[in-house]
């Protein structure tokens, strides 16, 4: 199958986004859920993170998910149980973006982990963890650092994520994930 390569790179975008976050709870596969691709954090400074979701409730058939900007509530906590709200607010999912958010966190302590989720209505998204970025001034004992790249996604669950947020890293960098046309397989040493 040739895929133009506005929707491959955009596909491809959102399946690394949704694989990169260490989630602590997995999506509910319940008819009609917004959250079904769960959701993702990055790009972490001393004092900011970036949340990310998509509201697909079957992300192989986007007429499922109504052409209306939706707006989706959204926490950030000191705790997993979030007694303790550090951030809050609203963003919306618009249509043009199919339905994805990113929210730009800002007012963090650095160096601190933090849990996060998003609310549609009663949906309520898996839980994610996110870490600040130590403050500038600071040096780290130790860094933990997790490199990850390309996957399969094709064939099933990448078992190496669970294995990833299990080591407890500090930093997971994300060097890409590209799918590979068989054409271009071809006479390639894998």
């Amino acid at each position: 199958m040739t895929w133009p390569r506005r929707l491959f790179l955009l596909n491809a975008a959102r399946l690394a986004a949704a694989s990169s976050s260490l989630l602590l709870a997995k999506p509910s596969n319940a008819a009609g859920y917004p959250f079904s691709l769960g959701v993702a954090s990055g790009s972490p400074l001393p004092d900011s993170v970036i949340l990310w979701t998509r509201v697909a409730p079957d992300p192989l058939d986007p007429a499922k998910t109504p052409p209306l900007a939706l707006t989706l509530r959204w926490e950030v906590a000191h705790d997993g149980a979030f007694r303790k709200i550090a951030a809050k607010g609203t963003a919306v999912a618009a249509p043009e973006l199919a339905h994805s958010v990113r929210v730009d966190v800002r007012g963090l302590e650095p160096g601190r982990w933090y849990w996060y989720r998003f609310m549609l209505g009663d949906a309520v998204s898996p839980v994610g963890r996110t870490r600040t970025a130590p403050a500038p001034d600071s040096m780290p004992d130790s860094l933990k650092l997790a490199v990850a790249s390309c996957q399969h996604w094709e064939f099933g669950s990448y078992a190496a994520h669970r294995y990833l947020a299990q080591a407890n890293p500090d930093l997971v960098a994300f060097l890409g994930d590209y799918i590979y046309d068989t054409r271009e397989l071809i006479g390639m040493d894998m």
